[in-house]
């Protein structure tokens, strides 16, 4: 009689539970919700951040806050939100570059695939490939031409080591048979400083920060990183028209800790989906060369995976370390 009173118990609490979680997530979200952003308040993953923020907090009626976490090449944002409560309440908005950068011995403070859980895949976008405007070269295969016959002379700018642009030089020195020069900086307006001014002569660099310069000739876009032409620059080629297997299309994508209920993460996903296809922000993106990406969260799932096998591999081949 005893052992049954014991397993109805268990039972009631078990009941209870389940009951207090379903409801959590049909009420969810019951208060304001957070979203991690790794890097500093005005970048461009910021920026689309807060436009997905301030829709999400509309149409939950509960406040999305953006919560940026600057630091250690995004590690320290990362890490935060990989460590909260799996309870739908801490969101992170990261990109291929925090992925990336995950992969490098010595900087593996989370794994990507096993301390989160998709949510959303947001856009992607590619990177240009500029020079300085006195570069003699007008196109990938001259810029190739013009690498060889200077071997390790061309400088190439990035955010540091380790960091997209500097893997896309890797990628493309690798490719092209070319020797470049790495020349690592502490942001992104830095390298475009030194590119404007002739300090180095290219970098990989994303459209909104350089198009100013392109437009004023201070900059000179030579290919985009992505595998196809995009709309928005038509007549730009794609690296890989001359260098078939260079490919790279940075994204940015939204995560929750691990083991989040999967109703909310189905919620989020739904929500996400329909802000960003919505007409008015899918043509204001594509000018900025931002292509909208939708998929479900298996479909990130996978990709986020394939990314992390992809850029591990790249990581390794190029001995790239911590140091």
């Amino acid at each position: 009689m005893m052992w049954r009173r014991g397993v109805g118990c268990v039972a009631f609490a078990l009941l209870a539970t389940t009951a207090s979680i379903t409801y959590a997530q049909n009420d969810y979200p019951a208060r304001p919700v957070r979203i991690i952003v790794p890097t500093a308040a005005g970048a461009g993953l910021d920026s689309l951040a807060r436009v997905l923020a301030r829709n999400l907090s509309e149409k939950a009626g509960k406040q999305f806050v953006i919560d940026n976490r600057a630091g250690a090449g995004g590690a320290i944002g990362m890490e935060l939100g990989a460590h909260a409560a799996p309870d739908g309440y801490t969101l992170v908005m990261f990109t291929l570059t925090h992925l990336a950068t995950s992969t490098i011995p010595g900087r593996q403070s989370v794994d990507v695939v096993r301390d989160f859980a998709p949510v959303a895949w947001v856009s992607s976008m590619p990177y240009l490939l500029n020079v300085h405007p006195t570069l003699p070269a007008k196109s990938i295969p001259e810029l190739i031409s013009l690498a060889k016959a200077r071997p390790g002379m061309l400088a190439y700018g990035s955010t540091g080591n380790g960091s997209i642009q500097h893997l896309a030089g890797v990628m493309f020195s690798k490719l092209s048979g070319v020797r470049l020069l790495h020349v690592p900086y502490k942001g992104g307006a830095l390298v475009i400083t030194d590119v404007v001014s002739g300090e180095i002569q290219m970098s990989f660099t994303v459209y909104p920060a350089c198009k100013p310069h392109i437009e004023a000739g201070r900059m000179r876009a030579l290919g985009v990183t992505t595998r196809k032409r995009v709309s928005a620059l038509p007549n730009l080629p794609a690296i890989a028209e001359t260098l078939p297997k260079f490919e790279i299309d940075t994204w940015y994508g939204i995560v929750a800790p691990a083991k989040t209920p999967a109703p909310i993460l189905d919620w989020l996903n739904r929500e996400v989906s329909s802000i960003l296809h919505e007409p008015a922000l899918g043509r204001r993106l594509a000018a900025d060369t931002i292509e909208v990406k939708t998929a479900s969260r298996q479909e990130f799932g996978r990709y986020l995976a394939a990314e992390v096998k992809r850029w591990s591999a790249i990581v390794r081949d190029a001995g790239i370390t911590n140091e």
